[in-house]
């Protein structure tokens, strides 16, 4: 029969997260999670037991300034997984989640378990697909399209560009450049954001699978963007650019590409916002989930 604890020593937790994890993708990583805890955020993990034998964690955490409870990370990390011996139990664990329990961006392959809500679709290039080549990518444009695309990249290239790799203060171009970009609706407004990015760029150099790349055009970064390779696959996880200057999106774009299969990468996750532009460049998707205690599945 199946108990349930609440753990909320931070120690303890992460003792159980590196016992559970799959470590199978960037996120499930405690130290990229862990950029993204603060003095907001509260430990509360729900162990199962069996007797006196761990089976799983359910990894949430209190959000102080909400009263509610969300997935350890928050909300800008995906893929979140329930990380249980037997996913079956998944349920239960659900069932004895505290009020006020909510959960986004929930990786597609539990959906095989439990009835969750259908949430945002996150996007990915299989660079498989295309025998990790990005001329073999561009076939799959229609002709007009990949014309074009030639076309814009080439008129850059005419300009004068220079790419940089991982100069680290180029961080705070990228946050300047997406404000500029974003305006109010930018994410980096947000002071937490920041820091929060600023640690995942610090982690991810520790760890020498850093990838940000800087587009200099007349001796002036005018675009940047924060990449993470890992297991096979390169995150784009952020970016900045002087819209007045055209198409550069679309050179920063392709160069991540580039990058990523350099990196001997066989996929890149492009996460889940701004779903428009990332259907034009044929991208995959997939269906993440959500779980909202409101709705406890019957």
């Amino acid at each position: 029969m199946l108990t349930f604890k609440t753990i909320k020593d931070g120690a303890e937790c992460r003792k159980l997260w590196e016992i559970f994890s799959t470590k199978e993708v960037l996120w499930d990583l405690w130290d990229f999670r862990y950029c993204f805890h603060n003095n907001h955020f509260r430990f509360n993990f729900i162990l199962g037991l069996e007797g006196k034998k761990q089976v799983g964690i359910l990894p949430l955490v209190y959000d102080k300034e909400n009263d509610t409870y969300a997935y350890f990370g928050d909300m800008f990390p995906e893929q979140n997984k329930f990380f249980l011996k037997d996913k079956k139990n998944i349920k239960y664990f659900l069932e004895n989640s505290p009020e006020g329990t909510s959960i986004y961006y929930i990786d597609s392959n539990e959906a095989e378990y439990y009835d969750f809500i259908k949430g945002e679709k996150g996007y990915f290039l299989d660079l498989k697909k295309y025998g990790n080549s990005f001329d073999n990518y561009l076939m799959s444009f229609n002709k007009k399209h990949r014309k074009n695309l030639k076309y814009d990249l080439r008129k850059l290239k005419e300009r004068g560009f220079k790419i940089i790799n991982n100069n680290i203060k180029d961080f705070e171009r990228l946050v300047d450049l997406n404000k500029l970009r974003f305006g109010k609706d930018s994410d980096y407004n947000d002071k937490d954001f920041v820091l929060s990015m600023r640690k995942i760029v610090e982690t991810a150099e520790k760890m020498n699978i850093l990838d940000i790349i800087s587009i200099k055009i007349a001796n002036k970064t005018e675009a940047v963007g924060l990449g993470v390779f890992y297991n096979k696959c390169y995150y784009v996880l952020g970016s900045g650019r002087n819209v007045e200057i055209k198409n550069l999106g679309k050179l920063l774009i392709a160069e991540q590409i580039k990058s990523a299969i350099a990196h001997e990468c066989n996929e890149i996750d492009f996460l889940s916002a701004e779903s428009k532009w990332k259907e034009l460049w044929n991208f995959d998707s997939e269906q993440m989930y959500e779980f909202h205690d409101e709705f406890i599945a019957i």
